[in-house]
């Protein structure tokens, strides 16, 4: 994905035609993984938003989580400087080839939230790009951030797609002071993922770079109910190969 044009600030994020097939091949949205991030996903944005609010995700993809926001009543909306084969019931929403500076000026005053999955870990000075988040949407007031977790599982998944780093909730923290911004709530999720992505670690054995749409979708929608359901039964300081956070502003008070 590419999310913003100045390359100081977000150098390597663009995601070449074939990282996107890579990435969102046809029935990706069927997989157990972006079936439980997007139930996860919507406990945070139900609690952290209300049905109704202008919600934008930088770095959209496929525009398969516009989708799940506007079935869910949000006035959702997604952009990315790369050009994806866009999910046609969402193409009306969806900005490609465009950074969010240049969206409609009304559409940007109308923003409350930002979703910024997996999109951090590509941008080398982050505290700049959420800086520059914040000037082009004055209405904004709440991130909901999904990032890679924990360094020490570190692959050749992180090297393929030019991440910098996988974050852990400290080095989130450092950020959020960086970016003068509160963490409203946070969790690692996909718990039962970490230790298999350690062992594969410390074994030296690579992780595939490409996803798979399932060929059983029954098996994903328990797998993708199982994670979520994991997600709210387990201490969220159990370690996963993901975090989620939602952060507002330090004007706002901190909960």
């Amino acid at each position: 994905m590419t999310v913003l044009k100045d390359p100081a600030v977000a150098a390597g994020t663009e995601f070449t035609t074939e990282e996107y097939d890579e990435t969102y091949p046809p029935g990706y949205e069927l997989h157990y993984w972006h079936r439980a991030r997007s139930s996860v996903l919507m406990d945070r944005v139900r609690t952290a938003c209300k049905t109704g609010d202008t919600v934008l995700e930088i770095g959209a993809g496929r525009g398969h989580y516009v989708r799940v926001l506007r079935a869910a009543g949000f006035d959702a909306y997604g952009c990315d400087l790369g050009r994806p084969r866009v999910h046609e019931d969402v193409r009306a929403f969806f900005f490609a080839g465009t950074d969010f500076a240049d969206l409609d000026p009304d559409l940007r005053r109308r923003v409350t939230a930002v979703l910024l999955l997996d999109v951090l870990e590509h941008i080398e000075r982050p505290a700049e790009f959420i800086a520059s988040v914040f000037q082009a949407l004055p209405a904004l007031a709440v991130l909901i951030i999904a990032v890679p977790a924990r360094q020490e599982i570190w692959s050749n998944y992180d090297e393929h797609f030019r991440h910098f780093l996988r974050y852990d909730i400290q080095k989130f923290r450092e950020l959020a002071r960086s970016s003068h911004l509160s963490i409203e709530s946070w969790s690692y999720f996909f718990h039962a993922l970490y230790v298999p992505a350690w062992i594969l670690k410390q074994l030296g054995l690579k992780r595939r770079t490409t996803f798979v749409a399932p060929a059983t979708p029954w098996l994903h929608r328990f797998l993708g109910w199982a994670f979520w359901l994991e997600s709210r039964l387990l201490p969220k300081g159990i370690y996963g190969t993901s975090l989620l956070c939602v952060c507002r502003p330090e004007s706002r008070k901190l909960s």
